[in-house]
C-alpha cells in the first residue's frame, strides 16, 4: 500500500532524480501560502515542480486513496490530529528526524521545532490560532463574555469563518 509523507517540510524528503513532480495537497485558504513559502523556493532550487491541489479536509481524500492503494498525493498539509490519526492507521510513511536539516546555527530539526512537532512519520509546520471577536453593536444589551461554549456559542454564532469542526474550537492542550 502506497503512503504519502504528510506536511510541507516534507519536500526536502521527497527529492530525487527519478521525480519528475511533487504533488502537494493543501487546503484551499492556505494553499497560497504553502506554494509562496514552500513550492516555490523548492522548485527554484531543485527545479521539480509542485503541482499544488486542495481540499476542504485533506486528510479525506488522502485517507480515500491510501484505502483504494491509488495514492497520487506526495505531500500534504492536514491538521494535527488528523495527521496522528492517519501516522496511528500506518497511512503516512515513517521519517526519520536525523534526515531533516539542521537549523542555519547547527540545532537538530528535532530541536529545533515545538515539542510535538516532529514526530515518526510527520513534521507539523503551519502554527495557527483563532481570535473571538464581535461587534458591539449587533448585540447592544448581552455582549459574549467567555469563549463560544454551549448555550453561549448558540446565543452569538455568526455564520462567520470558524469551521464547524471540534478542532477548529476547542484548544486540545
Amino acid at each position: 500500500m502506497k503512503r504519502f509523507l504528510a506536511l510541507s517540510t516534507a519536500m526536502g524528503l521527497v527529492a530525487g532524480p527519478a521525480l519528475a513532480d511533487v504533488n502537494l495537497l493543501s487546503w484551499a485558504a492556505p494553499g497560497n501560502s504553502h506554494l509562496e513559502a514552500y513550492a516555490k523556493p523548492f522548485t527554484a532550487e531543485t527545479g521539480i515542480n509542485v503541482v499544488m491541489s486542495d481540499a476542504d479536509n485533506p486528510a479525506t481524500p488522502i485517507k480515500a486513496q491510501v484505502e483504494a492503494g491509488n495514492v497520487s498525493v506526495d505531500v500534504a498539509s492536514v491538521e494535527y490530529a488528523d495527521a496522528v490519526r492517519l501516522c496511528d492507521e500506518g497511512a503516512l510513511e515513517m521519517i526519520d528526524p536525523a534526515i531533516l536539516l539542521s537549523a542555519e546555527d547547527g540545532t537538530a530539526a528535532a530541536d529545533d521545532f515545538i515539542d510535538g512537532a516532529v514526530t515518526e512519520c510527520f513534521v507539523a509546520t503551519d502554527v495557527y490560532s483563532m481570535v473571538l471577536a464581535f461587534n458591539k453593536t449587533a448585540f447592544p444589551e448581552a455582549k459574549p463574555a467567555t469563549p463560544p461554549i454551549s448555550s453561549i456559542w448558540k446565543r452569538f454564532r455568526a455564520s462567520g469563518p470558524c469551521a464547524r469542526a471540534p478542532s477548529s474550537i476547542l484548544s486540545w492542550r
